[in-house]
């Protein structure tokens, strides 16, 4: 490595770190903690241990390998990253992960950037990781197996072939999520390098190929410090921090809600309340440890600077899997949802949810969850537990629709409503978080219907109750969702992001009695009235300097700020007045059948 890299003399800091990858091959510490901490595995220990080491590595590229050539900087993450992956899951781990690399490369080989390289992708990557999942019996405790570097190189693969045809595909056929991610090409070093990355090779977060390469290549602009390194320090160690006492929380936790009690006979015989709250505390800490290593690792990629928002400056959230303060505070699932494991869901959005939407929402929806299901393992816990998520989801938006009918939008409450409201409103979403969770982490059938017989399946229950009553007696006094392309509204005069009947504007085609030949392209098109759909703007503003006829009977005045005045007085379609002022793309309009008038301000 030192050699490839060309160093004038071995960096200190390099020498360290390699002695110390060595000696921890050779003299291995995770043995010693399991004796302590009941429940963790030597295994478990080295992957925690390997989360750090993200630490010392990222510093070694921020000093000496930032802005260097793209081969330097490939080389230093491809050989690190293999070696915290062959010290977490050993060699025979690596093969594995490298023969599924492989498989990969000869299918883009073969087939070139094509629907067939996809699907063959898709096919070899994930039968090879059900096939682990399968030899993988033990599910009495939590460890680090092959399979778990092997799920998150499934999803960049198979990412990477989507990518690959989206990089080779006419960009007028493409949507602007495609054309973000999109690749022409790569050599293997570069595929291999990003499937064994240590900034995710082992837990993730998943990065886009175009990120990575951007990033070893030099073209990604990043605010640096004096000495010109990345300018992240500060929001790296907090990363650590946060991580850390989340970790520090998850061991001693551990020690209290213990699986062995969950499922043994004598906790069925416990008072409910205890036994409620007891599941509260197993499935919530079981999350904690997930939010805690996450955390740790992002600060790595923090660190490093390859977690930069372009689009937020003053962010280095590029590459945030959790946002651990909405994990405890927020009140609602959906919040949580959103909020946990946030790379790997818009994974999931971007090449499965999206690109299968013309099945039909429901269809696309059926695909992804049944991938997710599967990506994360055969066991029926899995099953469980992302099937209990969409009742859960769907009954969270009725109440709310209920109550906002009923009672207003929440920021019309008084305070004290408010106040009542919240304590109320977190212990639910507790409960069915620690209810849902449970199965997650006991993986079977069995050890999971005994805990829910103990509840009497009670939340099972509730949720079909709710579901019921609303479809039967309380959908139908409610007014009816308007959907557009992004999001719902019930009103049809309020703004929105897609298309919008009744005259109301959004970021998508406007229908106006029987002119729907308006179209707002992004939010930030062309508008038309009657069959006149010309008139094209670049993101909302007009950017001609001169008098042009929009049809035969009017004319607009426009300038470079996008302001545009009607001349005339003429009647739009006969009975009809159009002033025009400001940026098009920020409106309201009145729309009255024939008689109405148009205004935009």
């Amino acid at each position: 490595l030192l050699y490839t890299i060309k160093f004038e003399g071995p960096p200190p800091p390099a020498m360290s770190m390699l002695a110390l990858l060595y000696s921890l091959s050779a003299y291995d510490p995770a043995h010693a903690l399991p004796q302590i901490f009941n429940g963790i595995t030597p295994g478990l220990v080295r992957a925690v241990i390997s989360i750090y080491i993200v630490y010392p590595l990222s510093y070694i590229h921020r000093e000496y390998l930032f802005r260097r050539p793209k081969s330097h900087q490939l080389c230093y993450f491809l050989v690190t990253g293999a070696a915290v992956i062959y010290y977490v899951i050993g060699l025979h781990g690596l093969l594995h992960c490298l023969v599924t690399i492989v498989l990969a490369w000869i299918i883009k080989r073969a087939f070139g950037p094509t629907k067939t390289t996809i699907v063959l992708t898709s096919a070899v990557t994930m039968i090879y990781l059900v096939v682990g999942y399968i030899l993988n019996k033990r599910v009495d405790v939590y460890d680090v197996w092959w399979t778990t570097p092997h799920s998150i190189q499934t999803m960049k693969l198979i990412g990477l072939a989507f990518d690959y045809l989206d990089g080779n595909t006419d960009e007028d056929k493409l949507e602007e999520y495609q054309k973000k991610h999109a690749v022409k090409d790569f050599t293997f070093l570069e595929m291999l390098t990003f499937c064994f990355t240590y900034t995710g090779g082992l837990f993730g977060p998943q990065i886009p190929f175009r990120r990575f390469i951007h990033f070893v290549d030099n073209t990604t602009v990043i605010p640096t410090d004096n000495n010109g390194r990345p300018d992240s320090v500060s929001s790296a160690m907090y990363k650590l921090m946060v991580g850390t006492a989340f970790i520090a929380m998850y061991l001693p936790l551990g020690m209290v809600f213990k699986r062995g009690t969950i499922i043994s006979p004598e906790f069925n015989n416990e008072y409910f309340v205890y036994k409620m709250a007891y599941i509260i505390g197993f499935g919530v800490n079981a999350l904690i440890k997930y939010i805690g290593c996450w955390t740790v690792v992002e600060g790595g990629c923090v660190l490093v600077g390859m977690a930069y928002n372009p689009d937020i400056p003053e962010h280095w959230d590029g590459m945030r899997s959790v946002d651990p303060y909405k994990f405890l505070i927020n009140y609602r699932n959906k919040d949580f949802i959103d909020n946990f494991n946030m790379t790997t869901k818009d994974w999931f959005t971007r090449y499965l949810f999206k690109r299968n939407m013309g099945l039909g929402k429901w269809v696309s929806m059926f695909y992804t969850y049944l991938f997710i299901i599967l990506w994360h393992g055969v066991r029926p816990g899995y099953w469980l537990a992302f099937i209990y998520e969409i009742p859960v989801i769907m009954a969270e938006k009725q109440i709310v629709r209920v109550v906002r009918h009923y009672w207003g939008p929440y920021e019309t409450w008084s305070n004290i409503a408010k106040h009542a409201c919240f304590p109320v409103a977190m212990v639910t979403r507790y409960v069915c978080l620690g209810y849902g969770a449970m199965p997650f982490v006991l993986l079977t059938w069995s050890d999971s219907a005994q805990v829910f017989q103990g509840l009497h399946w009670f939340i099972h229950i509730a949720l079909g109750c709710w579901l019921t009553v609303f479809y039967l007696f309380l959908e139908h006094r409610l007014p009816p969702i308007i959907r557009s392309a992004k999001r719902m509204t019930t009103d049809a005069n309020q703004h929105t992001n897609g298309w919008v009947d009744n005259g109301s504007l959004g970021n998508g085609s406007i229908r106006k009695g029987n002119h729907s030949n308006g179209v707002i392209s992004n939010g930030n098109g062309a508008i038309s009235n009657g069959n006149h759909n010309n008139r094209n703007l670049s993101n909302g503003l007009l950017n001609r300097d001169h008098t042009k006829d929009l049809t035969s009977k009017y004319s607009v005045k426009e300038n470079g700020h996008g302001d545009a005045t009607k001349n005339k007085s003429d009647n739009i379609n006969g009975d009809e007045d159009c002033i025009i002022n400001g940026h098009i793309g920020m409106k309201t309009v009145e729309n009255k059948t024939n008689t109405g008038k148009l205004k935009a301000a």
